[in-house]
Parts: C-alpha cells; sequence; structure tokens
C-alpha cells in the first residue's frame, strides 16, 4: 500500500511540473519519469527528471526497502535445537545524476548519495533445547542469549552504471543497473549471558572489526521499468 501511495505521489508531481498553465503557449513538457526498481537491496520508485540545459543530465530522486526477520531453527543433531532471529532492513533514500555519454545510446553512468535509516544488521541467538558443545551439556539457560550487531554509516555514497532511457521515447521503457554503495568501516556490537560471559570474546571485538574493514560496498542490482510523462523532450 505504501508502495502504491508513492508512486501515486510521484505522478502527481511530475504531472504538476509538466502541465504548467494550459493558457500559456510558451509552456512545454519537462521531460521526466517515474519508475519501480526491484533487485538485490529491495524494491522501490524513482521520478528522474532531464535537465533543460545539459539533456544529457538526468537527476533521480527515489527510495528502497528490503527486510528479512523470519526465525531459522538449526538442528545441530542430538536433539539440540538453536534460533537464529535476524533484523535484517536495507531502507535507502536516495539522489543521483545519470549522464549519458553518447547521444544515440541508452548507456549510462551514475553517481550520488544515499541515507539509510537502519544501517544495521541485528542478529540473536539462543537455544531451544539442551546443547553439547565438546563434550559439555548445557541446558538453555545456561547457553544464555547472543546477541550481535553489526552497524554502518547512515550516509552512504554510490557509483554505477547500465542500460536504459531515464526518459523513454515511448510511455514504457525498461532498464538494468548495476552499481554499489559505500557503507564505510563497519561496528561490531555484541551483547550476551550464559557460558560466554566467561570468555575473552568481548576484548575480541577490535580485531574482529579489523578483520572486517573490508565489508565497506553494497552491490546493487536492479531492473527498473520506467513510464513517461512527457510526449517529447525539450530541446
Amino acid at each position: 500500500m505504501k508502495k502504491a501511495v508513492w508512486l501515486i505521489y510521484f505522478v502527481a508531481l511530475g504531472r504538476a511540473f509538466a502541465t504548467g498553465n494550459p493558457g500559456d503557449s510558451a509552456v512545454r513538457w519537462w521531460p521526466s519519469a517515474v519508475g519501480i526498481q526491484a533487485g538485490t537491496t529491495g524494491v522501490g520508485v524513482q521520478w528522474a527528471w532531464k535537465l533543460r540545459s545539459q539533456p544529457r543530465l538526468v537527476l533521480r530522486v527515489g527510495a528502497t526497502y528490503l527486510a528479512y526477520k523470519k526465525k531459522i531453527q538449526i538442528d545441530l543433531g542430538d536433539s539440540s535445537l538453536i534460533e537464529f532471529r535476524p533484523d535484517f532492513v536495507i531502507g535507502v533514500v536516495h539522489s543521483s545524476v545519470k549522464w549519458h555519454p553518447f547521444p544515440r545510446s541508452a548507456f549510462f553512468l551514475t553517481g550520488g548519495l544515499g541515507y539509510t535509516w537502519r544501517p544495521d544488521i541485528q542478529l540473536e541467538l539462543s537455544a531451544l533445547s539442551p546443547i553439547e558443545l565438546g563434550g559439555i551439556q548445557m541446558k538453555p539457560d545456561e547457553f544464555g542469549t547472543i546477541g550481535l550487531g553489526i552497524k554502518w554509516s547512515p550516509v552512504v555514497g554510490y557509483a554505477g552504471f547500465g542500460f536504459g532511457r531515464s526518459i523513454p521515447k515511448r510511455r514504457w521503457g525498461v532498464g538494468v543497473e548495476l552499481g554499489c554503495y559505500y557503507l564505510g568501516a563497519p561496528k561490531i556490537n555484541m551483547e550476551f549471558d550464559g557460558f560466554l560471559e566467561t570468555t575473552t570474546l568481548e576484548e575480541q571485538i577490535p580485531l574482529i572489526e579489523r578483520n572486517m574493514r573490508g565489508y565497506r560496498f553494497l552491490p546493487n542490482l536492479q531492473l527498473v521499468i520506467t513510464y513517461a510523462l512527457v510526449k517529447k523532450s525539450l530541446r
């Protein structure tokens, strides 16, 4: 329902800019389009419009969303069950510029910035039955609960390329985009009770963060379907 409301909003906003005053013969359609996208970073919507002074440059604003919170149970054998409770959300509001280097080609380069209100992954682990680790039997309350959080910067950079006209020559167009978000260095947060309280795991967190410094990038592959809000481009 929310996605439908956003799509209607983008269409109405584009129409408002495009039509202008019907009594003014000098007013012409503003070349813009709305799009629906789906891929590795979720589903979303975007609005694109072409610059009048630089027709090969296109500005875009949009948002994507992806979430996974389904519980996962794993059988370790000997009736030992553990449960993972992930809390994984990718929600990005982004703006970018597309550049079509070849006038007659649908190929483009793009770059921009985004903001995510959930720049983290949360995971909780607990036992559902007695657990045997290294020959040691532990009850679920003795095993305890393990909470792991990985957090990145809320402001992310983006760069990519693809094929597809931002403003279709006809009403509908299809494109594909491959890019990458730069997230910055991750920060680790761990909370636990039970048998892990007797270990030195908490002292190893700085070492774990250093080993994860390379996990700064989030690939993005998207299929985009666009709908043009104009009959022809400005010249």
